[in-house]
């Protein structure tokens, strides 16, 4: 009990009948609780619902006191209520029904005119518009009960309502068919929304497929069409990636060697597949890799047309190969006895027929693997620090270089290639038959190198200072050529050399560094000139990281920083 401030029990009178009443009006009680319980119910769509107001009614008949006392709580507009009769409910049920339809029509409409325009606002969804509040709006009505519409349905009535006045030209609808016309002959393979974002969820391997399963093809001429030296004549296509950008850098650029396929991979653990056709690009698939961020990916160029195979690795122990064909993942790991000279997987070439995989390792060691299985087959051993090396495009022999320029040559035997794995102790005969052993001119700090042209004629080496010094193999006229000069020494960029490619026909190379915004340049063969009209100061390439060709020689793919693919078309091809 309360004391008082003498420290006497103090008894509490009990609530009197005005507090019992205020103490009803804020609090509230046990039966008006349960009425606002019933009336909750109501704004439910319960099955049930007429059960209970007939439980409710017979309730009420049979305490008619109670009944009188809780009239005096309820709202004088709910006491009574207009009974309309059946025909009423009829026509209500009509009006229901035909504004459900108008409201379908409009749906309709409204997705026929999303795929036409270009600007959207979000505010229309929530505007409601009446339409009794002038004459010219009255005009809008469909049926006289018609007094609100939102915002959306309101600008496909006024579209309508203008069509009727103005009627569509007829020459619009011509230029549309033919547009619609030329898309589907140009795009064979489109993908619509729903299919794409399945693809981009569950990886549409079903699209990938058929694509891989249809005659669709680079269309590679094998008549050269000389490309002039002094400009070059280049668009810009829509972006390869922008139906699904990544998330992180794009650090590798792949061309399927048939079929019109871009693969990309980078930091973010997922390999993404995109059909390019230069005007939609879709988005075929992705495949993520877990706890492997992507550092090199690459199509198997293989001869068999019925493999289809992808190679991806970051710096890990081991490098994944996803078969497209049936979805598997396998890793690849195992090294039979030189898992000392290869600590991380993260750079490696295929050949150009599919044969070998060649990875960098440590030590001096460049590791092959076989290109179909994975499996270590043998190894070549340098001097210095292994940096960089290139396959022939007949696949007769290697490229290696070290940090300090000095390059060798070794032929490569493709019996060794095909020999069977070691029993016991015994291990197979190799032929490590070196053909050619060069110095680079000012070797210093060698990043890169690259072979290309029509009988692996053209080498080029660049440094971490800029320079790239392009070599005609041809002109090695013996074995004993120890310190050849380059025909043309490419200075225009000034920080490391990160990418060489050169074009499937040998007739452009394409020099970048990822060290500096826009620090990409194209180089003319046999000429070594650089071209000057592109890419412009205005030309928005970022921080370069990788570049590829398609292998028809059209168009270019560039990969920056910021996860974007911008493709360009060279237009002499």
């Amino acid at each position: 009990m309360p004391k008082n401030k003498k420290g006497d029990e103090v008894e509490i009178p009990p609530k009197d009948e005005e507090e019992l009443l205020l103490e009803k009006l804020v609090f509230g009680d046990s039966a008006g609780f349960e009425s606002n319980l019933k009336k909750l119910d109501n704004l439910y769509d319960y099955s049930d619902e007429e059960e209970d107001v007939d439980g409710d009614v017979e309730s009420d008949f049979k305490d008619e006191s109670n009944d009188e006392e809780g009239l005096e709580h309820i709202q004088d507009d709910n006491l009574f209520f207009i009974d309309e009769g059946a025909e009423g409910d009829r026509d209500e049920d009509a009006m229901e029904i035909d504004s459900q339809d108008e409201d379908e029509e409009e749906e309709e409409e409204s997705e026929s005119d999303d795929e036409e325009n270009a600007w959207e606002d979000s505010d229309d969804e929530r505007l409601n518009i009446s339409l009794n509040s002038s004459d010219k709006l009255k005009k809008l009505r469909r049926t006289p009960q018609d007094s609100s519409i939102s915002g959306k349905s309101y600008i496909i009535r006024l579209r309508s309502q203008f069509e009727k006045i103005y009627p569509r030209p007829s020459w619009i609808d011509d230029i549309d068919q033919s547009e619609s016309d030329e898309n589907s002959s140009d795009n064979d393979i489109i993908l619509d929304d729903d299919d794409e974002e399945e693809g981009r969820s569950n990886g549409n391997t079903n699209a990938l497929l058929d694509i891989l399963s249809s005659t669709q093809s680079f269309i590679i001429t094998k008549q050269l069409k000389l490309i002039s030296p002094n400009r070059i004549s280049i668009t810009r296509l829509k972006d390869a990636n922008y139906q699904k950008l990544g998330k992180s850098s794009i650090q590798s650029l792949s061309f399927h060697p048939t079929h019109p396929l871009l693969l990309t991979g980078g930091f973010d653990k997922t390999l993404r597949v995109y059909y390019i056709d230069g005007k939609i690009n879709n988005f075929i698939t992705s495949i993520h890799l877990k706890n492997c961020p992507i550092s090199t990916c690459q199509f198997s160029p293989s001869l068999d047309t019925n493999q289809n195979l992808v190679f991806a690795a970051g710096r890990r122990r081991y490098m994944n190969k996803i078969d497209l064909n049936s979805g598997e993942v396998e890793k690849i790991s195992r090294l039979y006895g030189q898992e000392q000279f290869q600590k991380s997987f993260e750079y490696f070439k295929i050949s150009p027929k599919g044969t070998y995989i060649g990875m960098t390792g440590n030590s001096g060691w460049c590791n092959l693997l076989n290109g179909t299985t994975g499996q270590w087959i043998r190894g070549f051993k340098i001097e210095g620090t292994i940096v960089d090396f290139e396959f022939a495009r007949d696949e007769s022999f290697i490229v290696i270089v070290n940090s300090a320029g000095e390059v060798w040559e070794y032929e490569l035997k493709q019996e060794a290639a095909q020999q069977s794995q070691p029993k016991g102790n015994k291990k197979p005969k190799t032929y490590n038959k070196l053909l050619r052993k060069w110095q680079d001119d000012g070797g210093i700090g060698i990043t890169k190198i690259k072979l290309g042209g029509p009988k692996n004629r053209w080498i080029a080496i660049g440094t971490n200072n800029g320079i790239v010094n392009i070599y005609d193999r041809s002109k090695f006229t013996t074995v004993e050529t120890s310190r050849p000069h380059p025909i043309k020494t490419i200075e225009n960029l000034i920080t490391s050399i990160s990418t060489l490619e050169f074009s499937p026909d040998g007739q452009l190379l394409c020099v970048a560094s990822r060290a500096k915004r826009d620090a990409l340049r194209l180089v003319h063969l046999p000429s070594g000139s650089v071209y000057s009209n592109w890419p412009t100061s205005g030309t928005p390439l970022g921080k370069v990281t990788t570049v590829a060709f398609s292998p028809n020689n059209e168009m270019l793919a560039i990969g920056n920083e910021g996860g974007k693919v911008t493709l360009w078309r060279l237009n002499h091809y």
